[in-house]
């Protein structure tokens, strides 16, 4: 399974070209067709309509450069219903959505856009928290896992082919909040011998106690660039229980962090 048609949304805010960068460079190595999509609220600001266009014209003369099959489309209205629609008109395998400044996953009082996408959009989707420019092509990527890895061949694609784009050295990092616990569960032994059957370079890390701030001082003292988390599974109860781990990492992650979550 390889990506065939990918999805960037793009919008006034810059993080959505650094996201646009990922989407462009995941195109490339798997060519991909690539569609850079842009929805404009009805009255939008001047500025906005500005800025929104200008990104779509530079990342659009980026892709066309590399070879890629690249399309831009532009819409007026809601995104939260427009976005979904395109997705399966165009038969989109993958989205990009980067996350704007003011959108919070995991909110559970807040229903941003973000939210609404999860539930509506039919192809594999990741939100990214972009808050660098500086390092745009990731050499070592963090991916968290619990014991049990679920959507495990569509998560394999994703991270075998941000691996095989950028040459990236992926660390696996289980986590657990037993004490006591031994040994790597044969869930993640599996999947780091699956992705080095892909030639992805992969490491093997355990951590135990808080799961967000393990994920931050693992990203932090091994100089990560890039987080993959997977989507929360949590009901509303258990996160206001138990918290949201990956919501937490993802509203002040220490690097750039994508959310992925598999085509339902």
């Amino acid at each position: 399974m390889s990506y065939r048609k990918i999805f960037s949304v793009i919008n006034e805010h810059t993080a959505s070209t650094v996201t646009a960068r990922y989407a462009i460079s995941l195109a490339a190595a798997g060519k991909a067709d690539l569609v850079l999509y842009a929805a404009h609220a009805e009255n939008s600001d001047e500025t906005v309509l500005r800025h929104t266009d200008r990104h779509l014209d530079h990342l659009f003369t980026v892709a066309f450069e590399l070879d890629i099959a690249v399309t831009r489309i532009t819409e007026v209205g809601n995104i939260s219903t427009l976005l979904p629609k395109r997705v399966d008109a165009e038969k989109a395998d993958l989205v990009w959505y980067p996350l704007t400044p003011y959108e919070r996953y995991g909110a559970d009082l807040q229903q941003h856009t973000v939210h609404s996408l999860l539930r509506t959009i039919r192809s594999d989707l990741a939100i990214m928290r972009a808050i660098t420019m500086a390092k745009p092509h990731p050499r070592r990527i963090l991916v968290p896992l619990g014991k049990v890895i679920s959507d495990r061949d569509h998560r394999l694609v994703f991270i075998t082919e941000l691996a095989r784009s950028f040459h990236s050295q992926v660390t696996l990092f289980h986590l657990s909040a037993e004490r006591d616990a031994k040994g790597m569960p044969d869930d993640i032994t599996r999947f780091r011998e699956q992705l080095q059957q892909q030639d992805v370079a992969v490491l093997e890390r355990s951590g135990k106690g808080d799961i967000g701030k393990s994920i931050t001082v693992e990203a932090i003292t091994r100089h990560n660039d890039l987080i993959v988390l997977g989507a929360s599974e949590r009901g509303v109860l258990q996160k206001l229980f138990f918290g949201n781990p990956a919501g937490d990492v993802m509203h002040k992650p220490p690097c750039n962090a994508i959310l992925f979550r598999s085509a339902p």
